[in-house]
């Protein structure tokens, strides 16, 4: 059965993302439905909506890269043997976004914070002529070329990442969107979409930006766990999946 005019309705998405995308404990559980019992993140949201069903290419501490020496860390999209890896996607995805960024820049060589994640193993930045999973950069060459290559009846999709240590992760990865010709969302906020927590777009006022996080945040002053938590809460899912949702449409 199909619903006339929904082109989500019914596909299978294969949504590859870190704890942005999978939540935590703090995000409540969706109360009816398909993914009911499910916490109440974007991809879960938006699925529940149109009938679609999740593949869950999504972790907390998940990065794009692989560590050149990953000692214990195997939390890569592009770690060899793994289930997650990027060539485990199903042939039959209907819809691959990649959300991640934030883990790969707590990675960085002299990066200082972690969100409380694994950041066992450093990933360099590289750049986009880069051809290794072992740099940021690098990363999404291969990923991207290689997804362009074997699903090419997927609708892919990049969601350029907020929550970065450096703005230059955000810019990196619009420009790997641009070199494979792919449509990209920018949570950061720009001309189309407004900006969510944790913005480095230097564009967005700092005043802005901690409105934002204090509006968005889990627990932003650390009143509810005793420690501050700037990932999103459920009414910033809950509003960023309708941002998404339109950008799936789109593609």
């Amino acid at each position: 059965m199909s619903i006339t005019g929904n082109v989500l309705y019914g596909k299978k998405w294969v949504v590859c993302g870190d704890s942005f995308t999978n939540g935590l404990e703090q995000n409540a559980p969706i109360p009816c439905g398909a993914y009911q019992g499910h916490r109440s993140v974007y991809p879960y949201l938006i699925a529940n909506r149109n009938n679609m069903e999740i593949v869950p290419f999504f972790e907390g501490g998940r990065t794009l890269a692989y560590p050149p020496e990953p000692g214990s860390f195997r939390n890569s999209l592009t770690a060899p043997g793994q289930p997650w890896n990027y060539q485990n996607i199903p042939e039959d995805a209907d819809y691959i976004t990649i959300y991640l960024g934030i883990n790969d820049s707590h990675h960085a060589p002299h990066a200082q914070s972690g969100d409380g994640e694994d950041i066992t193993g450093r990933i360099p930045f590289g750049s986009l002529e880069d051809t290794t999973i072992h740099s940021f950069g690098g990363a999404w060459n291969v990923v991207l070329w290689w997804l362009i290559q074997n699903r090419p009846k997927a609708h892919i999709g990049i969601i350029v990442s907020n929550g970065v240590e450096t703005e230059a992760y955000r810019r990196m990865t619009i420009s790997a969107a641009k070199k494979y010709g792919l449509a990209y969302l920018d949570l950061n906020g720009d001309g189309r979409t407004p900006a969510m927590i944790r913005s480095v777009n230097p564009d967005v006022a700092d005043f802005v930006k901690e409105e934002l996080k204090r509006r968005w945040a889990v627990d932003y002053d650390g009143t509810l766990t005793g420690h501050p938590n700037t990932h999103p809460n459920d009414a910033a899912h809950l509003y960023e999946s309708y941002i998404i949702e339109a950008f799936l449409r789109s593609i």
